[in-house]
This record gives structure tokens, C-alpha cells and sequence, in this order.
């Protein structure tokens, strides 16, 4: 059973027209490497009775525990989105993690691609920001497709989180979500990385229908890639019966 944590909201700030920069201050250190996620809860109940609760990665560095960032896009009709934009410096709130396997490996040779679309950029950057991807932030080749420049993040604000170690970063347009030229576009984004050689492993995060098609490219690739990393926020791939 999940243990229910608290954190108090210290500051929000809008970026953009549609996400929230929440700045909070948890009651006790968190614990979590960077590519960790937080589920928040919204103390909100459905008729059905489930509690509406919502995962966000953290954005800021594991080096420190207990001052962290989430970005939370606001989604219409969202329940769990509007929530957390309706939060004020002073609130207190509930949440449990920190969640996920989709954090730094043991370091291995060549490079390290970490390739997010849409909003798997905030677990791309927790990642990057990692303690213990430091030693390989020079050899990392980050890449963020999105739709547009005015999609989620600012490019100057995802920037400016990105390390300075950091040996490549390329930012993208692809087509939007469900668009049919979406994938393959992808595909051939990962293909020029693929084609450079010396990729020793990968991890990818965002679109789901995305993930699943290029986790097989990188399998083919003989690139070490496993199912934990990968993390999809949408279009969740299907469960084996």
C-alpha cells in the first residue's frame, strides 16, 4: 500500500498558456532519482468511488530531496490537471512515491540517447539531471519532438534545465498526436542517431504509440533498451493477455 506524503506548495508559475511550474517543499526527503515520478492526489472521488490521482515526473536534480518542480500540462475536461492549476502558494498536498524504474543504468559504453515526445520531456530532464548520469551527461544526445514551439514547455525553459555537460541536444517539430505521418518521422529521426553508431543504450519517454515502435527500431539496433526504459504518459501500449 502506497504511504500518503505531504509537501507544501511554495510557488506556481504560468508557462505558457496551458502549463503550470509547480514549486513545492515535501515534509521529509523524498528519496527519488531523476526519472522518478510523484502521484499527486486531488482528494477528489468519482461517483464510482476512485480517487482521481495523477502522475508527474520531477524536473529537478536528486541532488536535492526535499525542494522540487513538477510541470503539469492542463488537459480539457482533465480532472486531475485542473486541480493542480488551481493551486496556490500556501496549499498543502498529498501525494506517494517516489514511482518508477526509468532512471539512470550502470554506465556503459558509447552514447546515451534519451529521446522524449510531448511531455515526456519533464522525465527526460529529471533524468539528464540524474547524480548518477553525470559521468555520461558529455557522451548523452538528448532529443524532444513535439508538435510546435509553443507545445507544453518553452524551448528556453527546457533549455535552460538541460546540463551543460550535456554532449547533444536537438529540439523538433513532428506532426501532432495521432497524425499518420507522426511515426514515421520518428523513425527517421532515430534512424541519423542510429546511423552515427556507438549508441550504447537508450531510453525514451512520451507518446506511447511512439515508444513502442521505436523500442523495436532500437531492438533490431542491437541497442540496449528494456521495457523499464521506457515510460509512456499516453497511448498506453496494450497489456499481454
Amino acid at each position: 500500500m502506497a504511504v500518503v506524503k505531504t509537501a507544501h506548495v511554495m510557488n506556481t508559475e504560468r508557462l505558457g498558456s496551458d502549463t503550470l511550474l509547480l514549486d513545492l517543499w515535501a515534509t521529509e526527503p523524498l528519496g527519488f532519482v531523476g526519472g522518478q515520478y510523484l502521484i499527486l492526489d486531488s482528494r477528489i472521488v468519482l461517483p464510482n468511488g476512485k480517487a482521481v490521482k495523477r502522475a508527474y515526473s520531477l524536473l529537478t536534480s536528486d541532488a536535492e530531496q526535499r525542494r522540487v518542480q513538477l510541470a503539469v500540462k492542463r488537459i480539457p475536461d482533465g480532472l486531475g490537471s485542473a486541480f493542480v492549476h488551481g493551486l496556490t502558494a500556501g496549499t498543502d498536498i498529498s501525494f506517494s512515491g517516489p514511482w518508477g524504474k526509468f532512471v539512470p543504468r550502470a554506465e556503459t559504453s558509447g552514447r546515451t540517447l534519451i529521446l522524449a515526445t510531448d511531455t515526456g520531456i519533464t522525465a527526460a530532464l529529471g533524468f539528464l539531471r540524474a547524480t548518477r548520469f553525470a559521468p555520461l551527461l558529455p557522451q548523452a544526445v538528448l532529443i524532444w519532438l513535439r508538435a510546435s514551439a509553443e507545445y507544453f514547455l518553452p524551448e528556453e525553459f527546457v533549455k535552460n534545465q538541460i546540463p551543460a555537460a550535456c554532449g547533444e541536444v536537438r529540439i523538433a517539430a513532428i506532426p501532432e498526436v495521432g497524425h499518420q505521418d507522426r511515426i514515421p518521422q520518428a523513425r527517421a529521426i532515430l534512424r541519423e542517431v542510429l546511423s552515427r553508431g556507438d549508441l550504447g543504450q537508450a531510453f525514451i519517454a512520451g507518446d506511447g504509440a511512439v515508444n513502442q515502435v521505436l523500442f523495436d527500431d532500437l531492438v533490431i539496433a542491437g541497442v540496449a533498451v528494456g521495457k523499464d526504459q521506457v515510460e509512456s504518459f499516453f497511448n498506453m501500449p496494450k497489456k499481454s493477455a
